[in-house]
């Protein structure tokens, strides 16, 4: 094994080098490339050549930089794709039956997503996106009809390192953002939008012709999104909304009003008191109904507790913890570019995407390789946002549907019977019925505020035929009652 990380790091000192101004590649480059994909796909199941490249930052220092002046290069740029998507591939897709258990397996899977989050930080910059963009261009003005499998393997190498760099998760503790200040994940954004990429992405999610790549494009849309609410970029303006002013106030008064607290209980400067004994507490009657006999110090006679010396109660430690939604406010700019964004997604795409993505789905319901929680958030956050902005009815047609309803339904039901059947992944079953319950939620709010809509007579047919065929049927009147009914703590939160 030593011999071939000796190799590793031969082939990585002969890629090239950088001028300053160009990256100069080795007259035998391709090949150096065609073996580091070689070793990667032979890799161990520790996972150790992906980590010594990882720590060599050989994608840092060398793949990025020589991507921009070599994309004209077929080869070189085809084979730098191909190496940049293999070392940007989730963690969690390495370990086919998840993340370990042991500690050394622990310790591994860690310090994949610590390398992982280093090679997010390398593709903030323009110029790698920059000529990601010209490929995918070039690849996507050919008609779909007399393209070749070479470049439609191309435009999905392309989408999913779009993905790969998106998925990376955040680093709050590393990285020490506030609100409002561009994290990682945000300049990875401005980078996408400032370059073309998210423009293209549209274009692929819009068309029906690029049926292929629709679920490539529904993962990149979520995971755009991953940290905003739907609330706060429907209310993001080009000006700070009185709001959002005042809950910045509100936030500011707190943390004083804490500070000033905890300064006020610190205890005042001064020779402690030494003075102890034993001391009768007048009212407070003990078992023998006599005075209760205090045998402390005179500062915690005030705060006596007779309950210091119990023990506490053991509770099963089978329950889930309750995991903490990363939600936070991002720079004012990528907000405002996401708000866009997403009112674009609204106009041109959304009921097309989600009319294609989920007839996909159904093609494939007994197939356990697609993953349906992606578009049942992404029919979630997009109806969400519409109705915060402002019901238009026409922008979200495709999902205020009965089909629309009863798909959903059925991705509950199959979510519960999968969490009695497949006990050792119960837990992941929870977290889809989780996302299939905020889902059939936001239906259900979107058909509240049809019913505000009383000028609009579309909306309200809409609304009475709904009514008639959801709220009316027994099936989802006791949806709610079923699940409360089989509540398990054990793999529930």
């Amino acid at each position: 094994m030593s011999v071939l990380l000796a190799d590793i790091d031969a082939t990585c000192a002969a890629l090239g080098y950088s001028d300053g101004q160009k990256y100069q590649a080795e007259p035998d480059a391709a090949e150096s490339l065609k073996h580091l994909i070689w070793i990667l796909r032979r890799d161990l199941d520790n996972h150790e050549y992906r980590r010594h490249l990882g720590r060599s930052k050989v994608l840092q220092t060398d793949l990025v930089y020589m991507l921009p002046d070599y994309v004209h290069h077929e080869e070189l740029s085809d084979l730098l794709i191909r190496l940049l998507v293999i070392l940007t591939n989730p963690t969690l897709l390495l370990y086919r039956d998840g993340a370990p258990k042991d500690n050394h397996g622990r310790k591994v899977f860690m310090e994949l997503i610590d390398i992982l989050q280093g090679y997010k930080a390398a593709f903030a910059r323009d110029k790698v996106w920059n000529s990601l963009f010209e490929k995918l261009k070039q690849a996507l003005e050919i008609d779909f009809a007399i393209r070749s499998e070479e470049q439609n393997l191309l435009i999905e190498r392309i989408l999913v390192l779009v993905r790969n760099v998106l998925q990376v998760p955040a680093n709050p503790e590393a990285e020490c953002r506030a609100d409002n200040d561009a994290s990682l994940h945000d300049q990875v954004i401005w980078a996408l939008h400032i370059t073309g990429m998210l423009d293209l992405v549209l274009f692929v999610i819009s068309s029906p012709d690029e049926e292929q790549f629709h679920l490539h494009g529904l993962e990149i849309v979520c995971l755009l999104f991953r940290e905003q609410s739907a609330e706060s970029l429907a209310d993001a303006s080009l000006q700070r909304s009185l709001s959002e002013k005042q809950r910045d106030q509100q936030e500011l008064l707190a943390a004083r009003r804490r500070e000033r607290a905890r300064r006020q209980a610190r205890p005042p400067p001064g020779r402690h008191s030494r003075f102890g004994g034993t001391y009768v507490i007048r009212n407070m009657k003990s078992v023998s109904d006599r005075d209760v006999i205090c045998h402390q110090a005179l500062e915690r006679v005030s705060s006596i507790d007779f309950d210091r010396e119990k023990e506490q109660q053991k509770r099963s430690h089978r329950h889930i913890k309750e995991e903490a939604q990363v939600t936070r406010r991002s720079a004012f700019t990528v907000r405002l570019c996401l708000r866009e964004y997403c009112i674009e997604v609204l106009r041109s795409a959304y009921n097309t995407l989600v009319r294609q993505v989920r007839r996909v789905l159904e093609r494939n319901a007994g197939s356990s390789s697609h993953d349906d929680s992606y578009l049942l958030w992404a029919i979630r956050f997009f109806m969400e946002f519409n109705r915060l902005s402002g019901l238009q009815l026409q922008l979200v047609s495709e999902s205020l549907s009965v089909q629309c309803f009863h798909w959903v339904l059925t991705r509950m039901q199959h979510d519960m019977d999968m969490i009695v059947s497949d006990k050792k992944q119960a837990r992941l079953w929870a977290k889809r019925l989780h996302v299939a319950l905020l889902t059939f939620r936001e239906l259900l709010q979107s058909l509240l505020a049809l019913q505000k809509l009383k000028d609009d007579n579309n909306a309200r047919a809409l609304f009475d035929m709904l009514l008639n065929n959801v709220c009316y049927v027994l099936e989802y009147r006791e949806t709610v009652l079923h699940l409360l009914m089989n509540y398990n703590e054990a793999h529930s939160t």
